[in-house]
């Protein structure tokens, strides 16, 4: 079952557009139909709503440049964690990857899946129980990659065009069709302060924002998988980022041609929790944002299928760095990593038995961001470290560009803290603590077959 250097170079399937298809995929989930729902009122000005996704793209991109230096420098599977790994140790790497697989991965496609059960229940007769369905859906995602590398990503790369140009279209129409009907805020008889740029408010917001962007990784993740990866990395990895910022800033255009921020409240006041059909209600009638339903489903699918393929990479990076049982790393003859495909979708399959997934990635928010800025961190500490290196691709800008993206990391984790998110840096200490303690129970059997 050892795959030699050579296969492993021949594992090499993936061009720029199908790489861009992963990130993609990956970055727009349904998240950009919901999240500015949740804090529009709260920051109150169009303005302030704007400024969170254009800080939470600006984040993204000085991410993803670091991160595709480091990719096109040293292209491998999980190339995220792997970056960290080579700089901050052992230790520090595994802690990288358990978070990015547990946090990212088994919980995330578990929450996405039962998600995308409640779009599927509004479509049926007769409602089912929602952790069917998303067992079912984490089943055929797992099922659409077991057929070869090459079969796996086409079918991911047909699905993101489908979610880019849905989403696409609906910012195209939005801008441009003529408005019926205006959900505005209710006058209100004294002047309402809003909160200003750098308040907890809009940190807090930012941090809610960055989830929506986080899917940049991916292109350093599938690194091993692509061709001309010295090329290949960085554009895929800057042309999806593009992409996406420039749809979800035209999305939020969209929303507040129709709704005022204020207004963004349902009607028992609480935030607007499906603004994406809200939206599409007030524009286009009641028929088609009813249907949107449907093609939210389809976007929550497209995420879990490029989740199960960059989660499969992390996880067989662990494996190489005997992190975990090495064995599990070892790819079949076609080039399909189906032992990390395996693990990773039991664990999610596991993770829908967990109460309250939500709360869970709620608290561990402070976590995932630190340990996202970690990897970001990582092109600094290289270039000192391997100043030698053979480096197809450097970020611009360099050191200004990674130290933008870590500051405004830092920016949204304290002051999101100080509004009072002692519980997330607890749960935090807390998680690090028993992965820490678990590490000895889960390398039992490291030292089996190997994929090198």
């Amino acid at each position: 079952m050892k795959n030699s250097f050579k296969e492993l170079q021949d594992f090499r399937v993936v061009g720029p557009v199908g790489a861009t298809g992963i990130i993609v995929a990956s970055m727009v989930g349904s998240g950009i139909f919901s999240l500015t729902g949740q804090f529009g009122a709260k920051l109150g000005t169009s303005e302030n709503i704007l400024a969170v996704w254009i800080i939470g793209g600006v984040l993204a991109l000085c991410g993803g440049l670091s991160l595709a230096e480091l990719g096109a420098m040293i292209p491998c599977s999980g190339g995220s964690v792997e970056f960290a790994r080579r700089a901050f140790g052992g230790t520090i790497g595994y802690l990288v990857a358990m978070v990015s697989i547990f946090c990212g991965y088994f919980l995330s496609l578990a929450v996405i899946g039962l998600l995308l059960g409640e779009y599927v229940n509004q479509l049926l007769p007769t409602p089912v129980p929602i952790g069917w369905i998303a067992s079912l859906a984490i089943v055929a995602a797992f099922v659409s990659q077991i057929f070869g590398l090459h079969a796996g990503y086409r079918f991911n790369t047909a699905l993101s065009f489908v979610k880019f140009g849905f989403v696409a279209l609906f910012v195209f129409a939005g801008l441009f069709w003529p408005i019926s009907s205006r959900m505005a805020a209710p006058a209100l008889s004294e002047t309402v302060t809003h909160p200003g740029m750098i308040s907890a408010a809009v940190a807090s917001a930012t941090l809610t924002v960055s989830f929506a962007y986080l899917g940049w990784a991916a292109g350093a993740d599938i690194a091993g998988d692509m061709k001309r990866p010295g090329r290949n990395v960085p554009l895929s990895i800057i042309t999806a980022i593009v992409l996406v910022f420039a749809i979800y800033i035209g999305v939020n255009i969209v929303y507040l041609r129709v709704i005022d921020p204020a207004a963004m409240l349902d009607a028992d006041g609480t935030p607007m929790q499906a603004i994406g059909g809200v939206a599409a209600r007030l524009l286009f009638g009641t028929a088609v944002g009813n249907a949107m339903a449907a093609v939210i489903a389809l976007l929550f699918f497209s995420t879990m299928v490029s989740g199960i393929i960059t989660g499969a990479r992390i996880i067989e990076s662990m494996a190489h760095s005997r992190e975990i049982p090495a064995w599990i790393g070892v790819r079949l003859a076609n080039g399909v990593p189906m032992r990390a495909l395996i693990v990773l979708t039991v664990a999610s399959l596991a993770s829908l038995a967990i109460g309250n997934l939500d709360d869970i990635l709620g608290l561990l928010t402070v976590l995932i961001n630190i340990f996202s800025s970690l990897s970001v961190a990582a092109v600094i500490v290289l270039r000192k470290t391997m100043p030698d290196a053979h480096r197809p691709f450097r970020v611009p800008f360099y050191p200004v560009t990674p130290i933008i993206s870590i500051v405004l990391a830092v920016w949204s984790i304290a002051i999101s803290v100080m509004d009072g998110g002692l519980n997330a840096i607890i749960a935090s200490v807390a998680a690090v603590a028993i992965l820490l303690l678990i590490k000895p129970l889960i390398m039992i059997g490291k030292f089996g077959s190997s994929q090198r």
